[in-house]
C-alpha cells in the first residue's frame, strides 16, 4: 500500500485526522513526526505553538506521574495485605551501604515501615530530630516541620490512636538494633511484622502425637483396596494487637541546644528503655493490655520440686527434669534463663562421678560472661522472679514466642509537666505485642508430656 500524501492546508489536516483509519497508516507508515511538523507550521501564526506542545508535554508528564505514584502506592498496599493475610514475616531489609564504606547493613530496618516516609526529610541523628520537633526551638527549620506533619497526619489517618512525630525508619532501626543487642526475648523470638493494628496468625492445633500428628493428621499401613479412613488436621489463629508501650523522660532544657549530646542521651536512653521494658511483659506480662509473656502461657510445664526438697534451693534434679520436658526438636535453640540469686545455687551444682570420682559440674563458666549449662547458653537476668519462686530458672526456645511489632516508634515533648524545673517531658511511644505461638504443652507417642517453655516450679 503507497503511503498517504501529508495535506497542506489545517482544514485538510483537521479532515484526515477525523479517519482512524487514514491516522493508523501514517503511524505505521513512520510518517506521524512528518504531520505534527507540518501542522505545527500551519497552525502556529502567532508564534505560540510551541509552547503549547510544552505545556501539553508537562501535563501529560504530570498526569504520568500521578498515575505512576498511585499504582505504587496501590501496589505496595496489595503487597502488604497478602502478606498479612498469609501469615508471611516481611524481610527486615537494611538500606545498601555506601560502596567501599565497609558499614554493616542493619538487619533492623524495614523498607516498608511507616517511619520511611520521614527518611527523606533530612535530619542529621536523633538528636537533630527531637530537637527539630521540640516545642520551645526559637528558630524551627519550617520546611522539615511542615514535611514531618505531612508524614505524621497521614500516619495518624491510619492509626487514630498515634501521637507525636514518626522517628525516621533509619533512626528507628539504629535504636532497635541497639536494643536487639541488649534485650533476652527480642533477638531470639519470631518477630511478625504488622502493616495494621492486629494481625492474626494461624498455628495448628497440635496437643499429642497419640493416635495423629498434627492436630489430627493419621497415618497408617493398608493393604491395596482397603478403605481409607478420613480425618484431617485443625488449626486455630493467633491474634496479636498492637499494645502501646510509653516512654518518658525529662531532659533538662539546656540539653536541647546541643543536637549531639541529644542524640547520644537518647541513642542511650531509648534502646535501653524499650528493650527492658519489652522483655519483662514478654517473660512475665499478663496479656491483658500488654503482651502475654511465656510464664504465662497455657504451654508453660512447671516442672514439680522434689520430694522435701528445701526452700530457696535449686537441685541437680530439677535441671535434668526440665531438660527432660523439653520439646526434643527445641533443644538445640533452648536456652537457660536464670535470676542472679540462683547464681549461687547454680554454681553449687554437680554429679557425683561413681564412688571415688570428682564431681562434673553442670555450669560451664570458662567462656565468661557466656556461661552454659548442660550445653546450652546460661542467661542471668533480674527480669524473672527471684529464687524460689515459679520461673526463677527457665528453660525456654524462644522461637516459640512471636512479637508483633507495628514498626512506628513516635516521640513527642511538653514543656507543661515540668516546666518549674526548666525541664521538658519527652515521651516515646511504640506498639508491639507478643504471645507464645503453642498453646498447649504436648504429649509424645511415649512419655512425659514436652513443651518450649519449661519453667522449674515454685519452692517455698
Amino acid at each position: 500500500m503507497s503511503k498517504l500524501a501529508i495535506p497542506e492546508t489545517v482544514a485538510e489536516m483537521q479532515e484526515l485526522m477525523a479517519d482512524p483509519k487514514k491516522v493508523g497508516q501514517i503511524i505505521q507508515d513512520g510518517q506521524f513526526a512528518e504531520l505534527v511538523s507540518k501542522y505545527s507550521k500551519a497552525t502556529d501564526e502567532r508564534g505560540n505553538m510551541a509552547e503549547l506542545v510544552k505545556q501539553a508535554v508537562e501535563a501529560g508528564m504530570a498526569g504520568q506521574n500521578a498515575i505512576e505514584d498511585k499504582v505504587n502506592a496501590t501496589v505496595k498496599e496489595t503487597f502488604a495485605t497478602l502478606l498479612k493475610e498469609h501469615g508471611v514475616n516481611r524481610p527486615a531489609l537494611a538500606p545498601p551501604s555506601e560502596p567501599g564504606s565497609g558499614a554493616d547493613a542493619n538487619a533492623a530496618y524495614n523498607p516498608l515501615a511507616p517511619g520511611v516516609a520521614m527518611n527523606d526529610v533530612g535530619f542529621a541523628n536523633l538528636g537533630d530530630f527531637a530537637r527539630t520537633i521540640w516545642h520551645r526551638n526559637p528558630r524551627p527549620d519550617e520546611e522539615k516541620m511542615t514535611r514531618a506533619r505531612k508524614v505524621m497526619d497521614a500516619y495518624s489517618s491510619v492509626d487514630p490512636a498515634a501521637g507525636g512525630f514518626l522517628i525516621p525508619e533509619t533512626m528507628r532501626s539504629d535504636v532497635m538494633k541497639i536494643a536487639l543487642e541488649s534485650s533476652i526475648v527480642r533477638q531470639r523470638a519470631t518477630v511478625i511484622t504488622m502493616s495494621s493494628l492486629t494481625q492474626l496468625m494461624p498455628y495448628v492445633d497440635s496437643t499429642t502425637n497419640v493416635g495423629s500428628v498434627f492436630g489430627g493428621m493419621i497415618f497408617y499401613w493398608t493393604a491395596e483396596g482397603a478403605t481409607l479412613a478420613a480425618n484431617e488436621a485443625k488449626f486455630g489463629r493467633l491474634k496479636l494487637e498492637a499494645n502501646k508501650l510509653t516512654g518518658l523522660a525529662r531532659v533538662p532544657n539546656e540539653l536541647w541546644a546541643d543536637a549531639p549530646a541529644l542524640s547520644s542521651f537518647l541513642m542511650q536512653a531509648v534502646p535501653k528503655g524499650l528493650g527492658f521494658y519489652e522483655d519483662v511483659a514478654f517473660i512475665s506480662g499478663s496479656g491483658v493490655g500488654e503482651p502475654l509473656g511465656f510464664l504465662n502461657s497455657g504451654a508453660l510445664i512447671a516442672q514439680a520440686k522434689e520430694t522435701d526438697q528445701p526452700a530457696d534451693t535449686i537441685c541437680v534434679e530439677n535441671v535434668l527434669n526440665m531438660y527432660s520436658r523439653m520439646l526434643p526438636s527445641s533443644l538445640g535453640n533452648a536456652v537457660w534463663i536464670a535470676n542472679q540469686s540462683c547464681f549461687k545455687e547454680l554454681m553449687s551444682l554437680a554429679i557425683q562421678v561413681g564412688v571415688g570420682g570428682a564431681p562434673v559440674s553442670l555450669v560451664d563458666i570458662r567462656n565468661a560472661p557466656l556461661a552454659s549449662m548442660l550445653g546450652r547458653p546460661l542467661i542471668i537476668s533480674e527480669k524473672v522472679p527471684t529464687l524460689g519462686d515459679q520461673g526463677d530458672l527457665c528453660f525456654v526456645d524462644l522461637s516459640y514466642y512471636l512479637i508483633g511489632d507495628r514498626q512506628a516508634v513516635s516521640l513527642e515533648t511538653s514543656e507543661h509537666v515540668r516546666f518549674e524545673n526548666d525541664e521538658t517531658a519527652l515521651r516515646v511511644i511504640e506498639r508491639v505485642d507478643g504471645r507464645p505461638w503453642v498453646q498447649s504443652a504436648f504429649t509424645p507417642l511415649n512419655g512425659a508430656t514436652v513443651s518450649p517453655i519449661v519453667a522449674i516450679a515454685a519452692r517455698a
